[in-house]
């Protein structure tokens, strides 16, 4: 399977504070995007006649840049990184499709892993830049970093009902991708 990075982007509910959200199984909102390279997968919602290039994607790659420009200045946890760009999520995001997606209720993925995060994981990859894809894990020092698959216990996985990709390709992703968020 290709290498695939994801990135969370979380909302906490605006009328709890952060201590308040956590303890709430709706406190916390979790939109959640797979990256990968153009071309590195059959996943992705692209035909095999569709254009492979980042630019055809719609992904911007100058807002990829500016964005791990400043990965080198996060050395670990506690590092803080006045962000002087502006930064688009439209422009991260791309054109890709937001509305095909699964959502469930589960937990943070860190510890102390609180069963307070409404995910929203969509089913079409953003198309980024393999160098740039590979700055995250060098700076971050973390490699091959996957957690083995969790159980579901009595969760319920919703989706919205037109795939945009291949069904048992990304079942087993989906799969794949939820067992690792849950301990």
């Amino acid at each position: 399977m290709a290498p695939f990075v994801q990135m969370h982007i979380v909302n906490k509910r605006k009328d709890l504070t952060l201590e308040e959200a956590v303890q709430h199984s709706d406190g916390l909102a979790v939109l959640g995007f797979f990256i990968e390279a153009p071309g590195s997968s059959k996943s992705s919602s692209h035909s095999d006649t569709a254009p492979t290039s980042t630019e055809s994607t719609g992904s911007n790659m100058e807002a990829w840049k500016k964005l791990t420009h400043y990965l080198s200045a996060i050395k670990n946890i506690s590092s803080e990184v006045e962000v002087t760009e502006e930064i688009a999520i439209d422009d991260l995001l791309g054109n890709v499709n937001r509305e095909s997606y699964f959502r469930y209720s589960g937990s943070l993925t860190t510890p102390l892993c609180n069963e307070a995060v409404v995910w929203t994981v969509f089913k079409e990859t953003v198309k980024v830049d393999h160098d740039l894809m590979a700055m995250f894990p060098t700076n971050a020092g973390y490699h091959d970093v996957f957690r083995p698959r969790q159980s579901l216990h009595s969760r319920k996985v919703y989706t919205t009902a037109a795939a945009t990709v291949p069904g048992p390709v990304l079942f087993s992703l989906l799969l794949s991708c939820l067992c690792a968020l849950f301990a």
